[in-house]
């Protein structure tokens, strides 16, 4: 949980309200978050902003380290033979549309060629993108005019963005400007006072966005949004005024609701779920949502739906369990003050937004919290509530008790290959975020999990499963290491929750254990590093023939002898035939 001075917090509320909570900030001692260290390197003064992004932090789920350095100085640092930063590290590049003097080409190179400077010492960058002039001589001309400053900011924006996929984390700054105005963005007095060329209140934005962005990248982000049902989707109370009664679709409020919805289904389309947590009848809540004139959003569109009479805290306690997911990572919407308070008391780690008054705020107000921020999208988010819909539907479809006839008649074929350009944003994802099939739960970086997707010594591999109802898309990681002796050590193993339960990590395994035996190896070694949410895989390595060889309050380590062969894999998971790879 943030701390209660990051709490409700917004960028709408300006730089004095953000100043004010920030000196509160600082006289909390030990505020909990994930510990980040972040360097500003910008072509301006970044005193001001870096003023606000210890609370921008908080209120994502982060306490930043600072290093800061004087402006003008990003070739210096990043290209110094002893280098500031350690592996791991997150440094912001900043600069303005001031910097755009030479061609476009020349402009994209520069920032490209740092991204390159900061891979070698192991950082991960966070591009900010640049926000166009409040004033332009081509005036309204100016987009369409590829000699005008405006033109150019905006095809650079591009350009950055395009090539920043796969590689560097990208904040657009031109979107942040569009939403403020322009006018209202910079402020040319604070300029050319003091080469600080950002208007005081949009510093909470792009203090926002860039801590945003790093908590998403960290696996912060929430990755279901759980909605009552009256005062949130519709208005009015579905129980007393009957589905005919209930308002969407149609007037002012109603109009606000189907927009409002129109904004969930969005987050969807991108691999937010979505579910429902209601005090209803369930047939009635079902009927409404399937049947109501002006409704956006269907049945089929949310992951799963509870609709009954006990305490919400419950509801949402049912939902984690059946979809398999943690409640630190839900974001619960009511329009209920009282629900929402009881919610938080009952799971602090539950984000709760208490909606307005007025539904033509919902959006906003949902959309400008850390919590939805979507960070690198990888091609599985887009297809992340399908493959729940088709777990669904195997469930549904199951004729039989037997667990090998149900897994034998999903009919699942895995790919297993090496992390590559393609894959990393996704392993990396995976890595940040999946908690409860993990052994291990190290949070390696993307910058890391390159360098060992890059090692001979190391094997790193990604596991893509399919079945009869659907491409479920990357769904497991294992990072393994020859660390000499004869043995490989398994440093990560990881599953989505979407697939426990079909043993398609027994492929995993298998494929190590033969990767170890063509290194010459004889011994695959295992670790199970204990958390609040990983005992479902407390004994994964026995289950597979590991024997114990230490133990203690840490973790415990396990060894397999491979002078008998590889690792089995599962029957019920064919693999597709690679032509390089694993």
């Amino acid at each position: 949980m943030t701390t209660h001075v990051a709490v409700e917090l917004s960028p709408a509320d300006g730089y004095v309200a953000w100043t004010q909570r920030a000196k509160a900030l600082a006289r909390e001692p030990g505020v909990p978050g994930v510990a980040v260290r972040m360097a500003l390197l910008a072509t301006y003064t970044t005193d001001f902003l870096a003023e606000l992004l210890p609370l921008a932090g908080a209120r994502a789920g982060l306490t930043p380290e600072l290093l800061e350095f004087p402006f003008g100085q990003v070739e210096q640092v990043l290209l110094a033979p002893q280098t500031p930063f350690r592996e791991g590290d997150y440094v912001v590049l900043a600069g303005t549309h001031h910097d755009v003097t030479g061609t476009v080409d020349e402009t994209v190179n520069r920032w490209v060629g740092l991204w390159d400077a900061a891979a070698r010492s192991g950082v991960r960058v966070v591009q900010l993108g640049f926000a166009p002039p409040a004033v332009d001589a081509y005036g309204p001309a100016a987009w369409h005019a590829p000699q005008s400053l405006s033109y150019r900011v905006r095809e650079i924006n591009a350009r950055l963005a395009e090539q920043a996929a796969g590689r560097v984390l990208f904040v657009d700054v031109e979107q942040l400007a569009a939403q403020v105005g322009l006018r209202q963005w910079e402020d040319p007095r604070s300029w050319y006072r003091v080469r600080q060329p950002y208007a005081p209140d949009s510093l909470p934005w792009l203090a926002s966005a860039i801590a945003d962005t790093i908590a998403a990248d960290r696996g912060r982000s929430a990755r279901c949004v759980v909605v009552d049902l009256d005062g949130t989707l519709w208005g009015g109370i579905l129980g007393d005024d009957g589905i005919d009664g209930i308002r969407v679709g149609t007037g002012p409020d109603g109009e606000a609701f189907a927009d409002f919805q129109r904004y969930l289904r969005a987050l969807t389309e991108r691999g937010v779920l979505l579910a429902v947590a209601s005090k209803n009848d369930r047939d009635l809540a079902l009927r409404a949502i399937a049947e109501a004139p002006g409704m956006v959003l269907r049945v089929e569109d949310f992951t799963y739906i509870v609709a009954d009479w006990r305490p919400k805290s419950e509801q949402l306690q049912e939902i984690s369990d059946k979809i398999r997911l943690g409640l630190n990572s839900f974001a619960f919407v009511d329009d209920n003050p009282a629900e929402c308070a009881q919610v938080v008391a009952a799971h602090p780690e539950v984000r709760a937004l208490c909606l307005p008054a007025s539904p033509a705020k919902f959006a906003a107000e949902l959309a400008a919290l850390p919590w939805l921020h979507p960070g690198s999208l990888s091609s599985e988010d887009f297809t992340r509530q399908r493959s729940y819909q088709a777990l669904a539907a195997a469930e549904r479809t199951a004729t039989t008790d037997n667990l090998d006839e149900f897994l034998a008649g999903l009919e699942m074929v895995a790919t297993i290959e090496p992390i590559n350009s393609t894959t990393l944003d996704r392993a990396a994802q995976l890595i940040a975020k999946t908690n409860q099939f993990n052994l291990t739960t190290r949070r390696h970086t993307q910058t890391q999990v390159r360098k060992m997707a890059e090692d001979p010594q190391w094997f790193a591999a990604t596991l893509r499963l399919r079945d009869r109802f659907a491409d479920h898309g990357i769904v497991g990681v294992l990072l393994a290491e020859a660390v000499g002796g004869g043995t490989v050590e398994i440093d990560t193993l990881l599953l989505s929750c979407r697939v426990i339960g079909r043993n398609a990590e027994n492929n995993l395994l298998a494929a190590t254990a033969e990767w170890a035996l063509a290194q010459g190896s004889s011994r695959l070694v295992g670790r199970y590093l204990p958390t609040a949410r990983n005992a479902l895989v407390r004994d994964l390595y026995p289950g597979h023939g590991f024997a114990l060889e230490a133990e203690s309050e840490q973790g415990s380590v396990f060894g397999y002898d491979l002078s008998g062969g590889a690792l089995a894999r599962s029957p019920h998971v064919r693999e597709a035939q690679m032509q390089h790879g694993y």
